[in-house]
């Protein structure tokens, strides 16, 4: 009778544990607090910000719960890098993080007043770390490659890479 009991228990434990929801989803306000370029020599950071060196996303991101994980949606990032179809998992750091790797972006022209006609292929991996239920921050790494057009400059490392600082805001 007492193991019947503590199965009991354990189960009603169990359940409870598994209706917690954790971090819910929905649309949020996606704002770049700072970008870095690491190979392009600070070129690519004055295409995406503005001088004041913050920059909201034009369309709000879907975000989705951590019990919808694995969960595969379209997201919209900064012009002019256009939209992607990305999967959000659980990050490597474990529960309060989600990551969305190897989204494929429309070929950039990577600035149309310094070197036009120099077109790149951008993929993106996506790293949040949940703050609080309204709020997550991270980062966006966006992995530029193909710069064989002659109007291209000339990448300073082999891995050419630019990261965006970002915030999600719960709207």
């Amino acid at each position: 009778m007492i193991r019947l009991v503590l199965v009991a228990l354990l189960v009603a434990c169990e359940s409870t544990k598994e209706a917690a929801p954790g971090f819910q989803g929905g649309d949020f306000e996606v704002t770049v607090n700072s970008a870095t370029d690491m190979c392009l020599g600070g070129a690519f950071e004055d295409a995406l910000l503005p001088d004041d060196g913050l920059e909201t996303f034009d369309v709000p991101m879907e975000l989705p719960g951590i019990v919808d994980l694995p969960w595969t949606t379209t997201i919209d990032m900064l012009d002019p890098l256009g939209e992607t179809q990305v999967t959000f998992e659980e990050g490597e750091q474990g529960g309060d993080f989600m990551q969305a790797l190897s989204g494929v972006l429309p070929t950039v022209e990577y600035d149309p007043v310094v070197a036009s006609g120099c077109f790149v292929d951008v993929t993106v991996d996506l790293y949040l770390k949940i703050v609080d239920e309204n709020a997550a921050s991270g980062s966006a790494v966006l992995h530029l490659e193909s710069f064989d057009e002659a109007s291209c400059p000339e990448p300073g490392a082999e891995i050419c890479d630019a990261r965006l600082d970002l915030r999600w805001d719960r709207l």
